[in-house]
């Protein structure tokens, strides 16, 4: 536990090591400059837990912090040297501050992450400059002081929340109110003009929630029927309306009091529209401690928080604590393992975060914290929001996506069915930056890079696709759309014959349309950059080019089979080479296997979806043949040589064939009933093709469920 200091404790002295460090010097009321050598030697990690010095014990405890071995380092603490050294901060936020950082000594060695500590001014009203933090708190959130941080981001900043003159039409389009609580008359109300309001981001969790119904409704709508209510309503909600309250706003938004649950007709268009709703809010509270809507928002109410000064003091007066950042405390909030929490965060252009430990704002512009001088805020232009990115280009749009996929699937969702409308508001953006539809989570003109994604142990989820991340539970990663480094690039790879697959989709009422067909309906416009892709050859009468010496006598107007398409979502049909293989798992923990020819030659690599499924005994016997289905040529700047997750020890390309793209993606296939399911992503060698089983590469239609 942190160490609180009071004027009865006596303060021991520091050790040898820490001792020379001129801590002194921060308590001065002069410019801080060290110099170029102002580094200092500490110890191990085992020298530093066993020691009484009060730094020693700070820095301790930040290493071994929840855990029982160092959490910020990979290194062994009785060997390894540790150093502390003044430089510039951690805090993406504030880059320019400067702080104490723990760090290896020898720092050039990989797999390290600095800790950094900053001096706490005992006196923090009358200090201003970089080095020092506020941190003293009292038992309740100031809320003057919150109210400020809002009104100077309204005032400054370019943080527009509802764009002047903006309709109720053109700001929630299909709905024909919106539905808040109004905290002066206690009710819930319908309004169908734009006002001011809060917007709530909380963590249902398992505990009763006092909900919005067909049954209740009206009754909700009368005076004071909040107040009635009041003991049935979670405590995080009932913070919420004292907060609004206190800040001086009429309106609150909170889901569960704000859509009609059990009214489909009610809730369906409000779900769809969430993202306007946190995107227009005037700010967004974020309750971003606690497991469920019971948690509170703490220092609403007196005795809902930890106070003090968490810190050590190393001499008096002198107190040293860690590095605030946003970033760490999120990481740690249960807010950030839910699915639908996401959107709503990154989403809203100003949030009130609560944690346990203090309230932080953050805004386009800013961030201000409880712990920290209000005035270090205005040093530094805070790291913008990631949905700031889609603005800036299609390619970086689709990259932001990419990496926004990662981190929604592996968060929890209640129910598997709002896999994609709670990434709906994200990928509304998306699809207007880029041009084109976005079709069961997938960019539909990026096709070619968005099925290429490999999952972290994930499970197969029914009712959605296999060919797109929505139907799989787990982590998923882009790691094909990382290698791209420029636009210039995935035009390149898409535009010079390294891909060559025209796509179809057959709807569940047996429709079969091409996807540039479903470009071209919702793009009014001449195709050009990112959407510009196989323009000018694809509705050509030219048979296809040989491939690796096999020839397909398919033209590239031949369309699909008519087939019956018994899922509720599209299947996604196109004709492409397969590759018959065994298969050879190689490690059971990261699901990574082996790609082997008729005679065992080994071919290539593949990671499996689902392996220890309930469907992986049918398909991942070792020596049983598989079908391997080619989406693409590799892409020439592939840098998986180098990443020990993704590599063969038995096979790693050369720098020839990496350079060259002497590889193929390729998917993992198992059929049933005329549709096949994607089980595993890998890649196989361009001269391992005459090693499968058979007379080598087969050209098949295949429709992908």
């Amino acid at each position: 536990m942190t160490q609180y200091s009071t004027p009865n404790v006596s303060i021991p002295d520091l050790c040898g090591y820490c001792s020379r460090i001129p801590f002194d010097l921060l308590h001065a009321d002069s410019s801080i400059s060290f110099g170029n050598n102002s580094t200092w030697d500490i110890g191990t990690a085992s020298r530093i837990r066993t020691s009484t010095c009060p730094v020693c014990r700070l820095v301790s405890e930040l290493l071994y912090r929840h855990a029982k071995r160092p959490v910020y380092f990979n290194f062994n603490p009785d060997s390894t040297l540790l150093s502390i050294k003044w430089d510039y901060g951690l805090d993406p936020a504030f880059p320019s501050r400067k702080c104490f950082l723990v760090d290896r000594a020898d720092s050039s060695r990989p797999g390290h992450a600095p800790i950094g500590l900053c001096f706490l001014a005992a006196n923090h009203r009358d200090h201003g400059r970089s080095n020092y933090l506020h941190y003293e708190l009292s038992k309740t959130v100031d809320i003057e002081r919150t109210a400020r941080w809002i009104d100077e981001c309204s005032r400054k900043h370019q943080c527009v929340v509802a764009p002047a003159g903006e309709s109720f039409e053109q700001a929630y389009p299909g709905l024909q109110f919106l539905r808040c609580i109004d905290v002066k008359l206690n009710c819930v109300v319908e309004l169908n003009h734009i006002v001011p309001y809060v917007a709530l981001s909380y963590v249902w969790g398992s505990v009763p929630n006092f909900r919005i119904t067909k049954a209740n409704r009206k009754e909700l709508q009368y005076r004071d029927s909040i107040n009635k209510a009041w003991n049935l309503i979670p405590e995080t909600i009932r913070d919420a309306i004292t907060l609004t309250r206190k800040l001086g706003l009429r309106y609150l938004w909170v889901d569960s009091l704000c859509l009609v649950q059990n009214d489909p007709s009610d809730l369906e268009p409000g779900i769809e529209l969430m993202d306007q709703v946190y995107e227009r809010a005037w700010v967004t509270v974020v309750a971003a401690s606690g497991f469920d809507a019971n948690a509170g928002l703490p220092g609403i109410e007196t005795g809902s928080r930890e106070v003090g000064c968490l810190a050590h003091e190393i001499k008096p007066g002198i107190f040293l604590g860690k590095i605030t950042s946003i970033g760490l405390s999120m990481h740690e909030s249960p807010h950030m393992t839910r699915a639908w929490t996401l959107q709503e965060r990154i989403l809203s252009r100003r949030n009130l975060y609560f944690f346990r430990d203090q309230v932080v704002f953050r805004c386009n512009r800013v961030e201000y914290h409880e712990r920290l001088n209000d005035n270090l805020a205005q040093f530094d232009q805070v790291v913008p929001r990631a949905m700031d990115h889609l603005g800036e280009s299609a390619f970086t749009a689709l990259r932001v996506y990419g990496s926004l996929i990662r981190q929604y699937s592996g968060r929890s969702l209640g129910n598997d069915a709002d896999v994609l409308r709670a990434m709906g508001g994200i990928m509304r953006r998306v699809s207007i930056k880029v041009g084109y539809p976005v079709v069961q989570g997938l960019p539909v003109a990026h096709l070619d890079i968005f099925l290429l994604f490999k999952g972290n142990n994930v499970i197969r989820r029914p009712g959605f696709p296999s060919y797109s991340w929505a139907g799989w539970r787990g982590e998923v990663r882009m790691i094909f759309l990382e290698e791209f480094e420029s636009q210039l690039k995935i035009d390149e790879w898409l535009e010079s014959h390294r891909t060559w697959i025209v796509w179809y989709t057959t709807d569940s009422s047996g429709r079969t349309t091409s996807v540039i067909d479903q470009i071209n309906r919702t793009h009014h416009r001449t195709l050009q950059g990112t959407t510009d892709w196989r323009a000018g050859w694809l509705y050509h009468n030219e048979p296809r080019v040989s491939f690796q010496g096999f020839q397909s006598e398919l033209s590239l107007e031949t369309l699909p089979t008519p087939i019956h398409n018994p899922k509720p979502y599209p299947i996604l049909r196109f004709w492409t080479w397969v590759l018959t293989l065994t298969i050879q798992i190689t490690d059971v923990f990261t699901s990574d296997a082996r790609l082997l020819g008729a005679n065992g030659e080994d071919c290539g690599w593949m990671s499996l979806d689902d392996l220890g499924g309930s469907e992986s005994d049918i398909i991942f016997h070792d020596s049983e043949p598989i079908e391997v289905v080619l989406l693409s040529e590799g892409c020439p700047q592939k840098t998986f040589r180098n990443d020990q997750n993704y590599v063969l020890d038995t096979w790693r390309p050369t720098e020839v064939e990496i350079c060259d793209g002497l590889h193929y993606n390729v998917i993992l296939v198992k059929w049933d009933g005329g549709i096949a399911e994607r089980r595993g992503y890998g890649w196989i060698r361009k001269k391992a093709l005459h090693l499968g089983f058979g007379q080598g590469p087969r050209w098949k239609e295949i429709n992908l469920g």
